[in-house]
């Protein structure tokens, strides 16, 4: 498999750069594809209904496009589910071979179980998408043509005509801006789905298929297994998908809500400034405007401009400047409006005339480049009213929570999957981080306050702390280590990562872990499966400090770190690892020393040897190879 598609940010769609745009046709292209092989996959089918004495020849040329058939996902690193999922078409097809033989019935159903949802699924979805490519485009056309037009218009129209043309581009612009959003949204909705709803619909049409044949009980006896842990895989991608939707959503409706913010507050790391400018070419007749897709490099002071037109989708040679001056136009010495000019280091004796899209553009374009105007300080948004931070008595409250669950039993089917009602879960939040309340709080009374309450009230505390309880500064060791090769390799780092979390941080953990651990050795009453929590407090745990696409699309690998957390507890809590043969990956590599026993507080609850604080006085404890000081290792591990 290739290495996926990458993400299409909502940031993108605001800035339409050229790097945007190419992306974009990646994931068309790519869909077209899928169209194009679903559309295939119909055809063959149909030809197995019409042509039963070329019935066998039918099924060789189904089990060959099966066999061919790929597709690729979002994501650099894709899960071993999805893995298994994408590899499921191929043993679809060595069954299908195997059984070329018998033939004796024909496919009756196989018009309802195959074509009619691959038709649906091309109809609804694939055809949804290019509706949306289609309001796209058509919103970028007048976009576009709004921009040539009002930003043609002379300094010396009167104010009310400028004041329209102004109202009327900013309009085209948010309209879009919102097609932009809605297209990316329907276009990576349809990439994602095609990992579970596709393939769902083979899975049905193959269980359907072994009932045709003499032999088909015992085929369908030998191959139950692989199709049973298939299905099991669908429906968690499909779980996956439902969540990463919701988030991507929210996500899209965010950025509709705040597009400037969200420009000004850091769509691309890379640059200060980015976005489309018009630049001043001087010709035989006058001068002319091209449009530019420009970006600037505050620390470098480096300009770099790319003639551009989304119309046209083509790319031009770029122009890099090192700046010297940026200085506001006059209006007065100039018929356009919004202008500015800049002069290069590098090139002496020219200077460069642009045209900002707005006088607010401007004044932003001339802030990032120290322009000879005043500038207008961006205000960032409030900080969020409802965070709280990680401390004794947060933790004291978990405890509590975690501690009244267990005398319960765990047995309640859905735990921490059912959700409580939101004003009993926010008066026993208010409760239990009040620390006076806190110590009369008494739950005793199941009616009063019921398991659900209890685990919603637990799961919001953890999932509104300031900052995750896996830290944002390992969040993407976390990610890295999710993703390697082999799962000795991920549970190695996952333990070593455990081990390098802030004190209080590695205590709450480890008090949750053996307590979801102890949920799913219970599943058969609860139905809470390892899987299950882990879809529950992947998002909650990790999490990074900017959401995006990428990391929406990550989520799956925060439920692999949990799922590694509860499979492994008891290895994890004996203590940090030892020295690991293979290589790893989200860390460097290890050495190791010989260094005094944690020093952290004993676990509420927690007890003999399964405590991960009973340990011996001496542990080797896996350390970086790096200039820090052995005091500076000490403080990292609590001691």
């Amino acid at each position: 498999m290739g290495i996926g598609l990458k993400p299409l940010e909502f940031t993108d769609c605001l800035t339409d750069s050229p790097f945007f745009r190419e992306n974009l046709h990646y994931h068309e292209r790519e869909l077209d594809k899928t169209s194009q092989q679903i559309k295939r996959l119909i055809k063959e089918v149909k030809e197995l209904l019409v042509a039963a004495k070329n019935l066998s020849r039918a099924q060789r040329a189904f089990s060959k496009t099966l066999q061919n058939f790929s597709f690729e996902c979002i994501g650099e690193t894709q899960t071993e589910d999805e893995l298994h999922i994408s590899q499921s078409l191929k043993e679809f097809s060595k069954l299908i071979a195997s059984i070329e033989d018998e033939r004796d019935r024909m496919l009756e159903r196989a018009y309802d179980q195959i074509i009619l949802p691959l038709e649906n699924f091309r109809k609804e979805h694939i055809g949804g998408v290019k509706e949306g490519k289609k309001k796209f485009e058509k919103q970028t056309v007048k976009f576009c043509q709004s921009q040539e037009r009002y930003l043609s218009l002379s300094t010396k129209k009167q104010d009310n005509v400028l004041q329209e043309a102004d109202a009327t581009l900013d309009m085209a612009e948010r309209h879009f801006c919102q097609a932009s959003l809605e297209y990316v949204f329907l276009l990576q909705e349809v990439q994602e789905r095609k990992k579970f709803e596709f393939v769902e619909t083979l899975l049905g049409f193959m269980f359907g298929w072994l009932t045709f044949y003499h032999q088909g009980h015992e085929v369908a006896k030998d191959f139950k297994p692989y199709m049973t842990e298939l299905q099991l895989k669908i429906q968690k991608t499909r779980e996956n998908f439902l969540a990463t939707r919701d988030k991507t959503e929210s996500l899209m409706n965010k950025m509709k809500d705040m597009k400037k913010s969200a420009v000004e507050s850091g769509i691309s790391k890379l640059y200060s400034r980015e976005g489309y400018l018009f630049l001043m070419e001087k010709k035989a007749f006058g001068a002319g405007w091209t449009k530019q897709y420009c970006t600037y490099q505050k620390n470098t002071k480096e300009f770099i401009m790319i003639p551009y037109n989304q119309l046209t989708g083509k790319f031009s040679n770029k122009e890099t400047l090192i700046l010297a001056s940026c200085t506001r136009r006059m209006s007065d010495t100039i018929e356009k409006r919004f202008c500015f000019d800049i002069t290069a280091s590098d090139k002496p004796g020219i200077t460069y005339t642009f045209q900002a899209l707005s006088e607010e553009d401007r004044k932003l374009w001339m802030d990032a480049m120290d322009g000879k105007e005043p500038t207008y300080a961006f205000q960032c948004s409030p900080a969020k009213s409802d965070e709280t931070v990680l401390d004794e008595t947060g933790f004291l409250f978990v405890s509590k929570c975690i501690s009244a669950l267990e005398n319960r039993g765990l047995e309640e089917q859905g735990l921490y999957r059912v959700v409580g009602v939101a004003s009993k879960v926010n008066k026993l939040l208010a409760m239990g981080l009040d620390k006076r309340k806190l110590e009369k709080l008494n739950f005793d009374d199941k009616f009063e306050w019921e398991s659900k309450t209890i685990t919603s009230a637990l799961k919001t505390y953890l999932r509104t702390l300031s900052e995750p309880i896996m830290t944002f500064r390992f969040y993407n060791s976390f990610i890295i280590a999710a993703k390697l090769e082999s799962r000795e390799s991920r549970i190695h780092d996952i333990h070593t990562l455990v081990y390098r979390l802030p004190k209080a941080n590695f205590n709450i953990l480890m008090l949750l872990i053996k307590h979801l651990r102890n949920i799913a050795n219970k599943c058969d009453k609860n139905l809470m499966t390892v899987g299950n929590l882990a879809v529950c407090f992947g998002p909650t745990l990790l999490r990074p400090e900017e959401e995006t696409v990428a990391s929406i699309m990550d989520i799956k690998f925060y439920n692999i770190v949990v799922e590694i957390l509860i499979e492994n507890y008891e290895r994890i809590s004996a203590g940090p690892p030892h020295e690991f043969t293979q290589p790893s990956h989200s860390v460097q590599k290890l050495t190791t020393i010989s260094v005094e026993k944690r020093d952290i507080e004993e676990i509420p609850g927690a007890s003999g040897n399964g405590n991960p604080l009973n340990r011996c006085n001496m542990h080797s404890i896996p350390v970086l190879h790096s200039n820090v000081s052995f005091k500076s290792f000490i403080i990292v591990f609590g001691g």
